[in-house]
């Protein structure tokens, strides 16, 4: 099968692109949230000092597509996007969203290194 075919059938609900957005927009929402007055202070911590969310740069990783593991039995999809520092371009941790085959989110992992 090629390639453009097995995608055709993995993103068959929600497109590649689609879920990498969802998985971007998630990301900025939650360094917006915890950043802000109200925020999370005990996720803040986590951030090196100073650290503000302008200063943070995201970039995409990776699109894995796992046909069964041992958390999740059937196909899922995981969209890990990096996060840097922006000037010394430090990475700082990844996150990831993980959707079902409809492209629901099932699980969403923050690592800060």
């Amino acid at each position: 099968m090629k390639t453009t075919t097995l995608e055709n059938l993995i993103f068959a609900q929600k497109s590649k692109t689609e879920l990498i957005d969802e998985t971007i927009l998630s990301l900025q929402c939650l360094l917006h949230e915890t950043f802000s007055n109200k925020g999370k202070p005990e996720l803040k911590k986590e951030f090196p000092q100073n650290t503000y969310p302008d200063d943070l740069r995201i970039k995409l990783d990776n699109v894995v597509v796992y046909i069964e593991s041992l958390n999740t039995p059937g196909l899922s999809i995981e969209i890990i996007l990096d996060i840097f520092i922006k000037n010394t371009n430090f990475e700082l941790g990844t996150y990831s969203n993980i959707f079902n085959e409809e492209g629901n989110l099932i699980d969403e992992i923050l690592v800060i290194n």
